[in-house]
């Protein structure tokens, strides 16, 4: 099998694996987000457990996730084809240990968050909505860098 063939199904499988775990970052980003845009004046406790319930099964899968696209080297078929997008793969990188830190620093300030916490809760909610816009702006980074390696229009290899 030649290099390029190798390299194409290397593509394709990981486009794939990116695409099926980012639709489920999406879905679970959903309901974090429904849960986060409006905070109830009655039944606190309730929506303080349910938000933070949404949002420990979104963080564990993002910590999930990113062991996942890291396991085997991140993005080793796109430099492997494109050795140009080497920076752009390290930037990535680097969002996923920022993304993380993000994550759990938002978790230590929920672990003790009560309804007479009026202020914390509506910090957490926004640092929440802007993780959330994190994630999807990374993911789309992700996508778009992957088509990018693996298109057949653009030019010669590197």
């Amino acid at each position: 099998m030649s290099n390029t063939t190798h390299d194409t199904r290397t593509g394709v499988e990981l486009a794939a694996r990116m695409r099926d775990e980012h639709a489920k970052v999406d879905e679970l980003a959903g309901v974090l987000s429904e849960r986060v845009a409006h905070v109830p004046r009655a039944n606190q406790q309730r929506w303080i457990d349910a938000a933070r319930e949404a949002f420990e099964h979104f963080r564990a899968h993002m910590h999930r996730h990113i062991a996942m696209e890291e396991r085997d080297g991140y993005m080793t078929a796109v430099v492997e084809m494109r050795p140009r997008l080497s920076d752009e793969v390290e930037r990535l990188k680097r969002e996923h240990r920022q993304i993380l830190k993000l994550l759990n620093g938002v978790h230590d300030l929920c672990e003790d968050v009560d309804p007479a916490d009026s202020l914390i809760i509506r910090d957490v909610c926004h640092r929440v909505q802007d993780i959330l816009r994190y994630v999807e702006h990374h993911n789309h980074s992700e996508n778009l860098l992957v088509i990018s390696a693996f298109s057949e229009d653009i030019g010669t290899h590197d």
